[in-house]
């Protein structure tokens, strides 16, 4: 397997059709594999060799997706780069997978000062006008390299390293996973199965393309020569506008991207029916967000469950499963994060490594050919979750009678409270019933008696008012007393995220865990 192969395939079946549409930029299938050839063969030329790494440190546009195809029929390993880390941290993802090759946008450059500090980068490659001094022109190495005859290309084994994907580093140093052209090749054609994709499809890359569920669906749409359009980052407005002007039917976004445009007040003033499937995943979607984003655009939703180190795509909850009227268990399922996807094993298991009943919560472990070869060097961490072949994600869930699966949280965020596990999901969700909640974080906090407290931040909707004592009688509605905040957070700030828009819980907890030996109590 070779990530390479479906452009080959793409060129074959959809070569004068249109490949990408970046702004003002459109190159057909034909013209895009001409352009990834030619920078493999650049690449070679500046030294870069099978197996090297490249990292990539840009906002969203057509050229990542040319990096991407350009490392894979050479051999080189991509490392893509989150461009909302501090720079100390980007330095130290450089060092620790000892990358060759830095390719840099203007926006980002600035990154690029002090070179000594990532000394295994020989070159940097630059994209946009005025290239600095020391750096290569990005445009002159696809010009420059369609005329070296040698070609670059390799004839890759199915467990050569295709990319490097650091974790975000929620605890201790960042992980570097370690993904294969098996591995994302796999999950290529898990995902084209599950989401029907074709050669009509036209997907938008809105989530930052760094991240693993927006390169869930990168290798599938092209393997059918769909049409990729981009966003260099997240805006609802321009959300909205390129769905309208591109018509686009099929994109991947986190659950506040979904908050944003649903809330937006000049939705109704976009045409936004060419969607036919919105995916959306990375962090669990609020019942009440879900609701809304069914009643204002339809059956459209679909979920994708799975983590950087699967590739990513574990289970999927597809769109006719999306109902707001049904039978009671039908409607429940709007809460769940589907059934397996084909091609995975997927299981919900307790201590013992034995299948939970329905209803009683456990850990979900998978393994399938999308599971990754382990974390770059950290064999101690690799051993930790990759048990007897299966991958331990961390994620409790309960299942039901027909396998769908429940997230109910991330093992670390659980609160225990008084010897009681409260997860913090189900919480915001109750919160998200309110009419004048726009975004609801949940953590647990010290507290001298119940070991922890369970803490609310919430974020209002624009000109909407209300009292923390009337969110928590609300709350008391919605679940069981123990589960409501013993104390509640109002702030006008938007919730700090990451780079593809995770609420930052971490970031949340910190000022009440300073001077803490741990971050539980």
């Amino acid at each position: 397997m070779n990530i390479a192969q479906g452009l080959a395939h793409a060129k074959k079946v959809a070569g004068n059709r249109q490949a990408v549409a970046c702004g003002s930029v459109h190159y057909t299938w034909k013209e895009f594999d001409r352009r990834t050839d030619a920078l493999a063969r650049s690449l070679a030329a500046l030294g870069v060799k099978r197996g090297d790494r490249v990292a990539v440190l840009m906002l969203n546009c057509h050229r990542y997706l040319e990096l991407y195809y350009a490392c894979g029929r050479m051999g080189a390993v991509i490392v893509p780069l989150n461009y909302r880390l501090a720079r100390p941290e980007i330095v130290f993802i450089l060092n620790d997978s000892e990358s060759k090759i830095l390719v840099v946008d203007k926006t980002l450059a600035p990154h690029t000062t002090g070179r000594d500090t990532f000394a295994t980068v020989k070159e940097i490659i630059y994209i946009g006008d005025e290239t600095p001094e020391n750096m290569h022109n990005y445009e002159k190495l696809i010009i420059r390299g369609a005329q070296i005859v040698a070609s670059a290309d390799e004839t890759m084994d199915d467990e050569d390293l295709a990319g490097l994907f650091y974790t975000g580093g929620t605890t201790g140093r960042p992980k570097g996973v370690m993904l294969s052209h098996k591995n994302i090749v796999s999950n290529a054609i898990h995902v084209a199965v599950a989401a029907a994709y074709t050669e009509r499809d036209i997907y938008l890359h809105v989530a930052p393309m760094f991240h693993a569920g927006d390169t869930g669906s990168t290798f599938a749409l092209t393997m059918v020569g769909a049409r990729h359009t981009f966003l260099p980052m997240f805006n609802p407005v321009h959300f909205m506008q390129n769905v309208q002007e591109e018509q686009v039917t099929v994109t991947f976004v986190v659950p506040t991207m979904v908050n944003a445009v649903l809330h937006h007040p000049d939705i109704d003033t976009y045409n936004l029916s060419s969607l036919r499937r919105l995916t959306y995943g990375a962090s669990p979607m609020p019942t009440e967000v879900l609701k809304l984003g069914l009643q204002r655009l339809g059956q459209v939703f679909a979920q994708g469950y799975g983590m950087t180190e699967t590739a990513p795509l574990l289970t999927g909850l597809d769109p006719v499963d999306h109902l707001l009227e049904g039978t009671p268990e039908q409607v429940r399922r709007l809460a769940s994060a589907g059934r397996e996807v084909f091609g995975v094993e997927v299981r919900v298991v307790n201590a013992e490594g034995q299948d939970v009943e329905p209803g009683e919560v456990g850990e979900v472990i998978a393994r399938g050919p999308n599971v990754m070869q382990g974390y770059w060097r950290m064999p101690e961490a690799t051993a930790a979750v990759l048990i007897d072949g299966w991958m331990h994600t961390g994620d409790l869930a309960t299942v039901d009678e027909e396998n769908f699966i429940f997230i109910i949280d991330r093992a670390k965020d659980m609160i225990i409270s008084g010897g009681e596990n409260i997860y913090s999901v189900e919480v915001e969700n109750a919160l998200y019933t309110h009419p004048a909640v726009l975004e609801a974080a949940v953590l647990g906090i010290p507290h001298p008696v119940w070991g922890e407290s369970v803490h609310a931040v919430v974020v209002l909707k624009p000109g909407m008012e209300v009292t923390e004592d009337a969110l928590l009688q609300h709350a008391r509605t919605q679940i069981a007393g123990y589960k409501v905040p013993r104390s509640i957070e109002l702030t006008a700030e938007p919730l700090p995220k990451s780079g593809v828009g995770k609420i930052l819980k971490r970031d949340l907890r910190e000022k009440y865990w300073q001077g803490k030996s741990r971050n539980v109590n």
